[in-house]
């Protein structure tokens, strides 16, 4: 797969910037939707495609976490770094959730 493949608020990084699509991108789109179930948000409403392009890819546009943001979350949270180097595997996303969830 190559780039723009996706919907444009999930889009990695570096899938806007046209690079090739791999896993860590799949990665980066489900810590968006994350981001987006626990915030009851949509990630950058008010950008268009042409600011969220620009902004993600050369600013390095972060979405704001909120400050009730559980610590427990916080390893999740580098699923949506900018780097994709530094986002979890998917796997490592799927532990963290479960000891999450076996933790309550």
């Amino acid at each position: 797969m190559t780039g723009e493949t996706g919907t444009l608020g999930y889009m990695a990084p570096e899938v806007l910037d046209g690079k090739p699509y791999n896993r860590k991108c799949d990665v980066y789109s489900f810590g968006i939707c994350l981001w987006e179930i626990y915030c009851c948000d949509l990630p950058y409403p008010d950008l268009s495609f042409a600011e969220v392009s620009s902004t993600v890819v050369r600013q390095n546009l972060q979405l704001e976490i909120p400050r009730c943001w559980p610590s427990s979350l916080s390893n999740v949270m580098k699923s949506w770094d900018g780097h994709p180097e530094k986002r979890p595997e998917m796997e490592e996303v799927v532990r963290l959730l479960e000891a999450i969830d076996t933790s309550r």
